[in-house]
């Protein structure tokens, strides 16, 4: 039960600094201190995506990889609450109309997949388990890739859905379709160059 409540505890932290600071450093260093206080716990995914790749990795099980989607939705939803609260306003994914979605599906594909790689580098890997670099790398990888401008967690989308009754196309395309192959493609990747283990 510890697993799922620090999934939640750091989605919704993670989700706090992406929809109401929304700066990149913010982000990357809110999920570096994340790492670090929850790490040891659940392996600190805060991303359906990152546990999307642990699944495909055999690090977790369906049951389970199920149950960190719904607690990290579920802090992403009660992030983007206290969001609305705070602000007055809500928090809707970017999408623009008659527009394609191939290009940012495939930008949030490119970029989680990055993340994913880094995260299975660090974490799965025996040359830096166990050591407090993970934290450090994870957290500036974030903090890099969301430069990009784009969102790179399918919870945070789910969330904005949720909160805004809408649940457009092109929203779930990019934001949903694209990191988790952007996960797969990280699983792939990880295992042609895997170090040994």
């Amino acid at each position: 039960m510890k697993r799922f409540a620090m999934e939640f505890v750091g989605t919704f932290f993670l989700t706090v600094a992406i929809s109401l600071i929304a700066h990149p450093v913010a982000i990357g260093l809110i999920l570096m201190a994340m790492i670090y206080v929850g790490g040891h716990v659940s392996g600190a995914h805060f991303n359906p995506a990152v546990s999307f790749a642990c699944f495909i990795q055999k690090r977790l099980e369906v049951e389970n990889m199920a149950k960190y989607v719904l607690a990290q939705c579920f802090g992403a939803f009660v992030a983007l609450m206290f969001f609305t609260r705070l602000t007055k306003s809500s928090f809707v994914l970017d999408v623009v109309p008659d527009t394609s979605c191939f290009g940012p599906m495939m930008i949030e594909a490119l970029f989680v997949l990055v993340f994913a790689w880094v995260y299975l580098a660090m974490n799965v890997s025996s040359r830096y388990k166990d050591t407090a670099i993970p934290g450090v790398v994870i957290g500036l990888t974030l903090l890099a890739i969301a430069h990009a401008g784009g969102l790179f967690n399918p919870a945070v989308a789910i969330a904005s859905c949720v909160m805004n009754g809408t649940v457009q196309q092109g929203s779930f395309v990019i934001y949903i379709i694209g990191p988790l192959l952007g996960a797969v493609g990280a699983s792939f990747i990880f295992d042609y160059f895997k170090p040994q283990i």
